[in-house]
């Protein structure tokens, strides 16, 4: 069983990182055609829009962990009947969610106008560019997409991510073609909604052909109605947090500053957010395979594996944050010229907020796969209330540092201590006080490696591809061969030299049965 996870895990994250990369690599290629060919107020547009569907996606209520957590008992226990009700109860409120979002989406029109400062794209009809967004966040929800949700509770999420490379790269490659033939944002927007129609009927067919006994069948009892509505309470003021700390913002900055500064704000956290997303491959592809872990195995080998794991984040994260220390500002300047560009403290703030964001993001993950978020009840209703106000007071004063403290602010000031805290006592039932430890010194160490790797830069000139190269190289060689010096005894290291060697010898065991 523990192989099939690894195995299922391992097979989640590289099929992740191909679907990551591709939505790494020709986004990146849209924007800067855009930019070149529309100019950036419409990447402005681009953000706000998908700002103000994101909040409306509030109406999901994190139904889907809900019932993915409901479907690991009976997966493990081959319990048929019982996904089936499950999977129809997840169709109804699907159905549901999406004629919610419809109805509040077509409510808000009116008001549309006023979220912006200052002047937009001639061309372009606000009313139609909106609906254009809202009938493509409808579809996602109303057209069998449901579905995906099996894959995820199996531990097959390659699958899923196989779909959207496909479909994605196709639909990026149609957009870069459509903007040089015939520059028209309209053209562009368009294929968002056809490509989510295109997904959500091949992973359809898929899924019906994978699981052909899984229908939407049984009666929905009282019992399992209840169950996945109390983890939907607690899990709505996650979604609340989550959406008020990084999509709100967009409005507010919007609504403050006008789309051009929105559009170069978005611009930073595009490349932010596109190593969170190859990170969160690794850690959305271990979720199903950590919660059947959870059902089978003792928490002390889980609290073994939680160590083992956060020591590979942090790695993994605070190469990241040293990269982006080094390389932002020279990549901005190549990217989108010096126009375009933030002073250097506002880029530190991003570092600042994407290391302290995700160096710690094994716990939640942990914790998403036991199902505890009740016991956090009220953590994000704070972060909320804190990341506001403060984004508010701040932005109106600072700008685009405000909008960043601000989420320093809930991110790590509120949301850490409060969930480690929780997590610990209720799951492991042991102070965190080791936890809290392991962190410091592991963020010691990134900071002090950091500013070594930073001066090694620093008085490498900042523009130019071959000077932009170099600085890549030493990113690359120096933080990673420290981070061995400093490492290559311990445990947590010696784990994954172990894991890694057994899974080298796992697939060449099977290459060599394909082989016979």
């Amino acid at each position: 069983m523990s192989a099939d996870r690894t195995k299922n895990t391992v097979k989640n994250t590289v099929t992740g990182l191909v679907f990551k990369i591709i939505g790494l690599v020709m986004p990146f290629i849209v924007r800067t055609v855009m930019i070149k060919k529309l100019g950036m107020d419409y990447l402005g547009l681009n953000s706000l829009f998908s700002s103000i569907l994101q909040v409306l996606s509030l109406t999901e209520l994190g139904f889907s962990s809900a019932i993915v957590f409901a479907m690991y008992k009976p997966i493990a226990d081959g319990h048929t009947e019982r996904i089936c009700v499950i999977l129809k109860l997840l169709r109804n409120a699907y159905y549901i969610i999406g004629a919610v979002i419809l109805v509040i989406g077509l409510a808000i029109i009116p008001a549309i106008p006023y979220l912006i400062s200052g002047d937009y794209p001639n061309d372009i009809n606000l009313y139609i560019l909106y609906g254009i967004y809202l009938f493509n966040t409808v579809i996602s929800y109303s057209f069998f997409a449901y579905k995906g949700l099996l894959l995820t509770a199996h531990q097959k999420s390659s699958v899923e991510n196989n779909i959207f490379s496909i479909v994605n790269l196709l639909m990026y490659v149609a957009q870069i073609a459509l903007l040089y033939v015939y520059p028209n944002y309209y053209v562009y927007i368009i294929c968002l909604p056809i490509s989510t129609l295109v997904i959500n009927l091949v992973r359809l067919i898929v899924v019906n052909k994978m699981y052909p006994d899984y229908k939407c069948r049984g009666a929905i009892d009282s019992e399992l109605r209840k169950s996945v509505f109390r983890n939907i309470g607690a899990l709505i003021g996650h979604r609340l947090s989550y959406i008020v700390v990084f999509s709100l913002n967009n409005i507010i900055i919007s609504m403050t500053s006008g789309l051009e500064t929105l559009a170069v704000y978005n611009n930073y956290y595009y490349i932010l957010n596109a190593l969170i997303g190859i990170i969160s491959v690794f850690h959305s592809s271990a979720t199903a395979s950590i919660g059947n872990s959870i059902v089978v195995d003792s928490v002390e080998k889980n609290y073994n594996d939680f160590n083992k794991l956060t020591f590979i984040n942090v790695w993994i994260v605070g190469w990241m944050s040293i990269c982006l220390l080094c390389l932002y500002q020279h990549f901005m300047r190549i990217w989108v010229g010096d126009e375009y560009m933030f002073p250097t403290w506002v880029m530190i703030l991003f570092v600042v907020l994407f290391y302290l964001w995700k160096f710690k993001d094994i716990l939640p993950t942990y914790k998403d796969a036991t199902g505890m978020w009740k016991a956090d009840f009220w953590k994000p209703y704070t972060v909320v209330i804190v990341s506001l106000v403060t984004s508010i007071a701040l932005t109106k004063f600072i700008g685009v540092g405000g909008t960043l403290i601000a989420m320093i602010l809930g991110v790590f000031f509120v949301s850490f201590p409060w969930e480690t805290h929780v997590f610990f006592k209720l799951y492991f039932k042991k102070s965190p006080k080791a936890f809290y430890l392991r962190m410091i010194v592991y963020s010691v160490i990134v900071i002090a490696v950091g500013a070594l790797t930073y001066l090694c830069c620093y008085f490498i000139p900042s523009q130019g591809y071959g000077w932009f190269a170099l600085k890549g190289g030493i990113c690359l060689i120096l933080p990673n061969l420290m981070f061995f010096l400093v490492s290559f005894k311990t445990p947590e290291f010696k784990y994954v030299v172990a894991k890694t060697k057994n899974i080298f010898k796992r697939n060449k065991r099977e290459s060599n049965k394909n082989a016979e």
